[in-house]
């Protein structure tokens, strides 16, 4: 007997990782917003004049808008996710690598002597919302789930 293929074919590792780009994502965005507003309220600003932090404001903006880019795109490819849909399975897997690329190069712009020191104090703050990911080590079983589960579909595929 054949099988359907109107059947849904459910990817269970797909699922998975999308559950966690969009939990991960939700989280980093609300912490972005937390300390987005905090920033507007002028907070840092204490902080700022104590340390001669003159490009504090201009590299935790800038590295906000990096960290909700990846968490926009995190989100929007984890509904697909879920729905088993694994052609943003490497958009995923591309930002993962981005983002760990990106804290490296951040730790090394600690460095320049200009702009260092207000890179440096703005890191912890701006990008907070993507410890979480580094601390459960999604960057690295993500990507492996992912292609386990094309792997798989593909699999499924010629099989049928």
């Amino acid at each position: 007997m054949e099988t359907s293929r109107s059947t849904p074919s459910h990817s269970i590792p797909a699922i998975v990782v999308g559950v966690v780009a969009i939990v991960t994502a939700i989280l980093g965005l609300l912490y972005s917003a937390l300390t987005i507003s905090t920033a507007i309220q002028g907070d840092f600003s204490s902080v700022n004049d104590e340390y001669d932090l003159r490009y504090f404001y201009q590299a935790f903006f800038i590295m906000s808008a990096i960290c909700i880019a990846c968490y926009l795109i995190l989100a929007v490819c984890g509904v697909s996710l879920v729905r088993s849909r694994l052609g943003s399975s490497r958009l995923v897997t591309l930002v993962l690598l981005f983002e760990v690329g990106y804290i490296f190069a951040i730790g090394m712009l600690w460095l320049e002597p200009t702009f260092g020191r207000s890179i440096g104090a703005a890191t912890g703050v701006a990008n907070g919302g993507m410890t979480i990911q580094m601390i459960i080590l999604f960057p690295l079983w993500g990507p492996l789930l992912l292609w386990w589960a094309k792997r798989r579909a593909l699999g499924d595929d010629l099989t049928q």
